[in-house]
């Protein structure tokens, strides 16, 4: 039986891909380019993080989160009660 090719154990095909795997988040890379095109066509980088946005629009963002919690969890205690 001869050898046949086998992908598998091919290791010049996985040569652009890092051996190392990144361990903050914001370092590692998309799988394909669909954020990076979506940025290209805007025109402008897209704030990803809170932190990327301007810091009075960053502030209405954290009041508007923490309104949205405190409501949720405020009608959520009170639809316990009310079942008790």
């Amino acid at each position: 039986m001869e050898k046949k090719y086998n992908p598998y154990d091919d290791h010049t095909l996985h040569i652009t891909q890092p051996n190392d795997v990144p361990m903050n988040p914001s370092d590692r890379q998309g799988f394909n380019d669909v954020i990076k095109h979506y940025d290209t066509v805007n025109g402008f980088q897209y704030p990803k993080q809170l932190d990327q946005t301007p810091r009075p629009l960053r502030q209405l963002i954290k009041w508007f989160i923490i309104f949205n919690v405190s409501a949720f969890v405020g009608f959520m205690i009170y639809d316990l009660f009310k079942l008790l």
